[in-house]
């Protein structure tokens, strides 16, 4: 019975032991294991482990790093299959080397904007990480850092970046689009290796052109449509050689701002809410919209990781024509035929709009548009009658448009349009729909030239990132009305007040909705 006794009391220790465990994770800095959650905290840099750490790595399945620590160590969780969580503190600056190496269930993961360079193979082989936003204010990506990431599809590089290494993004097969970043001074061999379906390529720096190709690896097709395009622009600017064009970018160059860099993630699953998204800012026969790009991508990105809308359910259009905006919205009513009176919907508007100058009916405006009027533009009307028509809990719309034939930098959209603002004529609202919109009647909707957005459109992202989405539109709407007011009077020295209007349907309960769920 004694001898019972002592096995079962050996057991407890053991199996407490495999619980709970904690010890030294270098000068000042400690780590926990308990009951699956790996806790590093203190003040300063971590030390780095070997491949055979103190603790049975299979047990990890979430990581904290608390506020204080500065990096993380090499091999810190190499191997642990089963981690599925990250949490990193905003004092962080370094991942070392293998440091998330060959973690299979890793999905996703937030970089905090406090990280500077990212260590070899730190991310090698997480083979299911399909989601990774790098922020503004990393200058290093050493080598094989994301090798073999065959789940990744997007890929933003900010312009702080300095350096891919070699074999950095190798093997991510189904990378479709990558955006390079404007400061890159060295690329690494064989950095895009093997990404056979990478087809969107933008940024490219001018020191890889096509007689480099085969160093870097990139896709042929992608490097091809890219020096194209960059002819294309050399002529319009009048350089057709091609050369000293670097300066002339397609769309308005910005520094990231506050908003662009902290995009909190809140893990959510909104499944049910759909966003469409249409961001025009390079009009071929009208005047540009400053940072209406800038604009729409910010808004996704807070749609996925602040929201948490599936990637799949947000619609992003950019530069859009009239038939690509006709069939944005015509997917919008397919979705809906499918989801049913479940289904939430966000539809997000950075553009010009202008009023018809016979009916004064206000209509968006595509890119390849050269007048206005209900041929070849969008009736605002008829995007109202559609959302009013759909089964629906609710539709929110923002606009950051105006509809007095003005644009963001106080011009008139048409050159030789009356150099009169005019008042659009006010739109009807049927179904459970609520709009806020950027202005009032003759007035325009403005930029933040420095924070490189439409004024309305970074009070909408800054109070989703300081609410961490968890806002209810009536906030949302007090919020960027006193914020546009005042900000637009002091920046811009112009009034630019937003208007909210909501359907009969929707007037007991819009101030309760909320973005999420």
């Amino acid at each position: 019975m004694k001898r019972l006794a002592v096995s079962i009391t050996l057991l407890i220790c053991f199996v407490t032991a495999l619980m709970a465990a904690n010890g030294s994770a270098g000068k000042g800095i400690k780590w926990e294991l308990k009951k699956g959650v790996l806790t590093i905290s203190g003040n300063g840099p971590m030390k780095n482990f070997g491949k055979d750490r103190p603790w049975y790595h299979p047990d990890v399945k979430k990581l904290v790093v608390e506020e204080g620590v500065t990096s993380i160590g090499d091999n810190l969780c190499y191997g642990s299959k089963n981690l599925k969580e990250v949490e990193l503190p905003n004092t962080l600056e370094s991942i070392g080397n293998s440091a998330f190496q060959s973690c299979d269930d890793l999905t996703y993961i937030s970089l905090p904007s406090s990280l500077k360079s990212i260590g070899k193979n730190a991310f090698q082989g997480c083979q299911n990480l399909s989601d990774i936003h790098i922020p503004y204010g990393v200058e290093d990506i050493s080598d094989r850092a994301f090798y073999n990431c065959t789940s990744l599809i997007e890929l933003d590089l900010p312009i702080s970046l300095k350096r891919i290494g070699n074999e950095t993004f190798a093997k991510c097969s189904n990378l479709v689009t990558a955006r390079l970043a404007q400061g890159l001074e060295s690329v690494g061999d064989k950095a895009f290796d093997e990404c056979r379906i990478l087809a969107n390529l933008s940024g490219l720096p001018e020191f890889i052109n096509t007689d480099t190709f085969n160093k870097y690896s990139l896709n042929r097709a992608a490097v091809k449509n890219y020096w194209d395009r960059k002819e294309e622009m050399a002529a319009k600017y009048g350089n057709a050689s091609g050369t000293n064009v670097a300066n002339k970018s397609e769309y308005a160059k910005v520094e990231p701002s506050d908003v662009d860099t902290d995009i909190p993630f809140t893990g959510k699953d909104n499944k049910n809410t759909f966003a469409l998204i249409i961001a025009n800012e390079n009009y071929g026969k009208l005047a540009n919209v400053p940072f209406a790009i800038n604009d729409g991508e910010a808004f996704a990105r807070y749609c996925h990781r602040t929201l948490g809308i599936p990637e799949k359910n947000v619609l992003l259009y950019k530069d859009a024509s009239y038939g690509s905006m006709r069939e944005a919205f015509g997917d919008l009513r397919l979705i809906n035929d499918f989801a049913g009176d479940d289904m939430k919907v966000i539809v997000y508007y950075a553009g010009h709009g202008a009023p018809d100058d016979a009916t004064l009916d206000p209509y968006l405006i595509p890119v390849d548009a050269g007048r206005i009027n209900k041929d070849v533009c969008i009736p605002l009307a008829s995007i109202y009658q559609e959302l009013g028509s759909m089964k629906l809990q609710s539709a929110i719309v923002f606009l950051d448009a105006c509809f007095s034939g003005g644009t963001r930098e106080n011009k008139m959209v048409m050159a030789d349009a009356r150099a009169i603002a005019r008042v659009p004529k006010k739109q009807g609202l049927t179904g459970k729909v609520a709009v806020l919109s950027a202005t009032s009647d003759e007035q325009t909707a403005l930029p933040y030239h420095d924070k490189g957005h439409g004024m309305f459109t970074y009070y909408l992202l800054k109070r989703l990132q300081e609410t961490k989405g968890n806002v209810t539109l009536s906030d949302l709407k007090e919020y960027i009305t006193k914020e546009v007011s005042r900000n637009s009077s002091i920046v811009n020295r112009k009034e630019q007040t937003p208007t909210f209007t909501v359907s009969n349907g929707a007037s007991a309960e819009w101030d309760s909705w909320k973005l999420t769920e």
